[in-house]
């Protein structure tokens, strides 16, 4: 599967199958919670930054090929879905793969080889350094689930601004607005042919996540959920707690689902050849500091 392809699912797949999963598993959790969340958030692992690390969580999507049961490959897309507290948006804070870093006995590279090198302890290490976010928990999914997902979720509505027509990804838009089934929506995220080629489709990714969840994101997928477990079992795996679910649960329930969504600042540049994207570790946590709490 090809990287263009494999990012977008796993941005939709590891985001919105955790809190489907979070609304269908907890809610009969929930009335018992209160002294197990205690105890959870007393070890919660990772460093601490303003919220702690009890109020953010890691979505990855792994460049998964041959086996995708072993969850082996880079981390081509990682999501932070940062808490916040009463009266405050909850934020999703996206991490470009291609983020220049240093790591412990492999020199300067990506961000998405750290889980290559030293597995999630490596990344999350990285993305403190680089963020001041320690991580609660972590869920990884490979890529061959997003069609599924949205064929079981009936589709979802989405408008295309401006005509997309790009043999690559299979996208064949008119500017309107359309119903699409898993394929179409494939190709929406994956198109490149516009008229900021990768910003546009960033944009159109965070998008369609929205679009899922205002759309989706209610009682009516409870009646879907031997399906969406299905799913769930087949392409992820995470360190999720019981209270880690019933927290996103709750989280659903008392929300608007109107989540902040940003990416950390940085600049394209070749370096010996190789694209990176240049951030500094103190210009993102000024940047980050508006937004967590």
């Amino acid at each position: 599967m090809n990287k263009a392809r494999g990012c977008f699912i796993a941005f939709i797949v590891i985001f919105i199958l955790g809190l489907l999963i979070a609304l269908i598993v907890a809610f009969p959790l929930m009335r018992g919670s209160s002294q197990q969340q205690n105890e959870q958030q007393a070890d919660s692992p990772g460093a601490v930054f303003k919220g702690g690390g009890s109020n953010n969580y890691l979505f990855l999507g792994v460049d998964a090929r041959g086996d995708l049961k072993e969850f082996s490959g880079r981390t081509d897309t990682i999501i932070i879905l940062h808490i916040s507290g009463l009266g405050k948006k909850d934020v999703l804070i996206s991490i470009p793969r291609d983020t220049r870093v240093k790591l412990e006995g492999h020199g300067n590279a990506k961000i998405n080889a750290a889980y290559v090198y030293g597995g999630e302890d490596m990344l999350r290490q990285e993305i403190y350094e680089l963020t001041g976010i320690g991580i609660r928990s972590t869920m990884l999914v490979n890529f061959e689930g997003f069609k599924n997902l949205i064929d079981a979720l009936g589709g979802v509505t989405l408008t295309v601004d401006e005509p997309m027509h790009d043999p690559l990804s299979g996208a064949d838009f008119d500017p309107g607005t359309y119903l699409m089934d898993g394929e179409m929506a494939l190709a929406f995220s994956r198109c490149r042919k516009t008229s900021q080629g990768d910003f546009d489709r960033v944009d159109r990714q965070k998008y369609l996540l929205g679009e899922l969840m205002k759309q989706k994101l209610n009682a009516s997928i409870i009646g879907k959920a031997p399906q969406l477990l299905g799913i769930m079992n087949e392409y992820t795996k995470s360190d999720f707690s019981t209270f880690d679910y019933v927290k996103l649960a709750s989280i659903l329930l008392l929300s608007d689902r109107d989540f902040i969504q940003i990416t950390i600042p940085g600049k394209s540049q070749t370096i010996d050849g190789v694209s990176y994207v240049i951030s500094d570790e103190a210009q993102v946590k000024e940047f980050l500091n508006e937004y967590l709490n």
